[in-house]
């Protein structure tokens, strides 16, 4: 209660009580007080006793600096307990800025790259609010992007019941957790300017030359087959994870199951069909890290959110992670042996599997993944009679060290990604991936991307406020064809060339994180 308020009402309460007593002293005497002037003073005294009762309600139920308050924490939050059911309401408003500048020097062998690439970019603009309501037991956290799309759109949306940490739901939009585990890594907690081709690292300039665009968002084509990194984005589901403290260690297992609309379909009611996405991850934190709230705790692996040892863990951390990803949709369009789009109806099965080693020490950090996928176009040929497998597969090497504690790293980043594994024209062509366009009129086949970055970081405050700098190869490996796999989409084998793109770029970011 206001202590003003309190002492009025004291105040108040103790003249009435004296009025009382006065009244009751002298009219026995009948000498001053008649019988109906004491009934009118005991009914204003009544009154008046009433009044009180309402200020002291009305004061419980108004909001006060002990029952509410504001303040700065890794964001602005806003904490609010009712004071007369006890619901705590908590929120936190957060910004996220990425100015990126990019010069990318272009291999002229490629047909479309006479001309450099030479950018300002808002890489990321995003608004966060997150919090709990109306008590700890149930989370909600809110993702909305403003840029690179110039756009609004929201990222994640969604509500967490937490009540007991070995079993949480989570349902709403969110990224997937199957497929990649680069992407399930923050993009405001990266060691770097962004992620590595294993996922995407492009503002969709690369690798041109006739063939797609490496994407996050967007990345099916359309019958299905992705052509983007190794990734399930985002989608509406529910998710069933928890943490596990087993052979005397914190939070040793950490698993998730997910039940999605599809891949990459954030946004999307799922009309299609009537099929879902499956995944799962596992983690095993085989060694705890020194955050004494558990090796998924801020200054670990941040519930592998994290890269780098921003925690500077002065015991060793090291964790495996599993994940995959199965599901089965139905595609309205495919490609045929010309590359060209035709109109079939037909089902389509993808599934993939995936592991990391992530480990963090006295400021060196080492993340390595490797991931495989399998394509199943018109299974056993039942709508198009054209059933085809495709595989694709990835792996990167991510190594940064801390030179000087929690201000200065330096890191290097190496990836591989084979979109279309085992690759020939016709493959290309039916895939939808297509062939590689040079500038001397020839085509190539793609066999793999490849990409090697050194780069050095400096925070001011930790991921809240850093600068990056970075040089990078972005390499493409090509082959030519033999007769009878140009024969297969209509051509010559002199009309294919073997080339190896080679692309050079730099970058430097700055990050705003409040």
């Amino acid at each position: 209660m206001n202590h003003t308020l309190r002492g009025s009402s004291l105040f108040l309460w103790g003249l009435a009580a004296m009025v009382l007593w006065c009244l009751v002293s002298v009219s026995p005497t009948g000498a001053s007080t008649t019988d109906d002037e004491v009934r009118a003073l005991k009914a204003q005294v009544q009154a008046l006793m009433e009044r009180i009762d309402q200020l002291e309600k009305k004061e419980a139920n108004t909001p006060t600096s002990q029952n509410s308050k504001v303040y700065w924490k890794n964001g602005f939050r806003f904490e609010y307990t009712n004071p007369k059911t006890g619901n705590q309401y908590k929120m936190r408003l957060r910004s996220g800025i990425q100015l990126r500048y990019t010069y990318l020097n272009r291999d002229d062998d490629i047909a479309g790259a006479e001309e450099n690439y030479s950018s300002f970019t808002m890489r990321r603009l995003r608004l966060f609010v997150d919090g709990s309501a109306p008590n700890k037991d149930w989370k909600y956290f809110i993702q909305i992007q403003l840029e690179p799309k110039s756009k609004v759109n929201v990222h994640d949306a969604f509500v967490v019941w937490k009540k007991y940490k070995y079993a949480r739901v989570q349902f709403g939009r969110m990224k997937i957790p199957g497929l990649g585990l680069e992407f399930w890594q923050s993009g405001f907690k990266q060691n770097g300017t962004d992620r590595t081709i294993f996922t995407d690292d492009s503002e969709k300039y690369w690798p041109k030359g006739g063939t797609p665009d490496l994407k996050v968002g967007g990345h099916l084509l359309s019958n299905g087959f992705p052509i983007g990194g190794m990734l399930n984005y985002r989608s509406q589901g529910v998710v069933l994870n928890g943490e596990l403290d087993m052979l005397g260690q914190k939070q040793f297992l950490c698993y998730w199951l997910g039940l999605f609309n599809g891949r990459d379909t954030q946004g999307y009611n799922d009309v299609n069909s009537d099929d879902k996405l499956y995944s799962f991850r596992v983690g095993l934190n085989l060694l705890p890290g020194s955050d004494p709230t558990g090796p998924m705790g801020p200054k670990t692996f941040n519930n592998y959110f994290m890269q780098g040892d921003m925690g500077y863990n002065t015991t060793p951390a090291l964790a495996t992670v599993f994940s995959g990803f199965w599901t089965k949709d139905r595609e309205g369009y495919y490609y045929d042996n010309s590359g060209s789009r035709q109109k079939g109806i037909h089902d389509i099965n993808n599934y993939g599997f995936d592991v990391a080693v992530l480990f963090r020490y006295v400021g060196f950090s080492a993340d390595l993944e490797w991931a495989w996928e399998e394509f199943i176009q018109d299974p056993d040929g039942n709508a198009l009679n054209m059933e085809q497998t495709w595989d694709r597969w990835a792996m990167r090497v991510n190594l940064g060290y801390f030179f000087v504690p929690k201000k200065w790293e330096a890191v290097f980043k190496y990836a591989y990604l084979a979109r279309l594994y085992d690759n020939d024209p016709l493959n290309s062509m039916e895939s939808g991936l297509k062939l590689v366009e040079f500038s001397n009129g020839k085509y190539g086949v793609e066999e793999n991307l490849q990409q090697f970055i050194v780069g050095i970081n400096h925070y001011f405050h930790g991921f809240n406020q850093y600068i990056t700098v970075d040089a990078a190869l972005l390499q493409r490996n090509t082959d030519d064809a033999s007769a009878s796999e140009a024969a297969a989409v209509g051509m010559t084998p002199d009309q294919f060339d073997d080339k190896t793109q080679d692309d050079w770029r730099f970058r430097v970011m700055y990050q705003y994180f409040f």
